[in-house]
């Protein structure tokens, strides 16, 4: 297959995704509109003004574990189960086509449509950090480039899971409640499970938190105080984090595939 052909493939994935619109109005609502709640609720709080750097930090929180993150979420599960669900996947299988490339090209089309809300919701709050700061320090340009390069790590390893769970599955009930639970209910579990010691560095949440920048972190950036969540991300090795987050990213994409290339048409 050319590279013509794959990104041909990839914008045909992106417009199915664009016009499921109850999708996109949701992944919005998530992203930008909890954005613009939140900021609106904190000038309120704050007579006019913005506490600068606490604003980006929850933020980066907002779009990369929160609700950006469900966004991201919904958008991955759609692009692993829409074919299914619309019955059109026994149609494209009959095209000829390699069944694993019709299941790849769902991956880079679902990130891209993530990371417009994603980023999207983190540039309305970096612009209203630097805007609406009043006395309170602004955010540094350093802060905010490596607060959005974690926000775009965060939304694509999410959204690869998705898609990869989602396609696996078949179902975008099962996956949605399964990945959800597990990122808010079973990660803040076992991140207070201190008993666990380094075995917590296998959850997704916990190894992305580790690159999180740290003047990022806010008291809503995880499960537990500030202080406990910056002594845990310096006392886990970066390589583990890598290695913890690409097994997170490649085995449900392996997974995925390998049902794409199984299910009956």
């Amino acid at each position: 297959m050319t590279g013509s052909i794959a990104r041909q493939m990839i914008a045909a994935d992106i417009l199915k995704l664009r016009r499921h619109r109850p999708t996109m109005t949701v992944a919005a609502l998530l992203s930008i509109g909890i954005t613009l709640l939140y900021l609106a609720v904190i000038v309120v709080r704050h007579g006019g003004q913005l506490p600068g750097t606490r604003t980006l930090s929850d933020g980066t929180s907002l779009m990369g574990l929160y609700f950006g993150s469900f966004a991201a979420i919904l958008i991955g599960t759609e692009a692993g189960t829409i074919d299914q669900a619309n019955g059109v996947f026994r149609d494209l299988a009959a095209t000829g086509r390699s069944r694993t490339i019709l299941f790849l090209t769902r991956i880079p089309a679902a990130v891209a449509v993530a990371l417009v809300f994603t980023l999207s919701g983190f540039a309305i709050t970096a612009i209203a950090a630097f805007a609406f700061h009043g006395n309170a320090p602004a955010p540094s340009i350093g802060v905010t480039l490596e607060s959005a390069g974690w926000v775009v790590l965060a939304t694509a390893v999410i959204t690869s899971l998705a898609v990869g769970v989602g396609s696996a599955t078949g179902s975008r009930s099962i996956t949605l409640v399964a990945i959800i639970g597990w990122q808010t209910i079973a990660t803040g579990i076992l991140y207070l499970a201190s008993f666990l010691g380094g075995a917590r560095d296998l959850v997704l949440l916990i190894s992305l938190c580790r690159f999180l920048p740290g003047q990022a972190i806010g008291s809503h950036a995880h499960p537990g105080s500030t202080n406990e969540l910056t002594n845990y991300k310096l006392a886990m090795p970066a390589g583990v984090a890598i290695l913890v987050i690409l097994a997170w990213t490649v085995i449900p994409a392996i997974i995925g595939a390998w049902r794409t290339r199984t299910r009956d048409a």
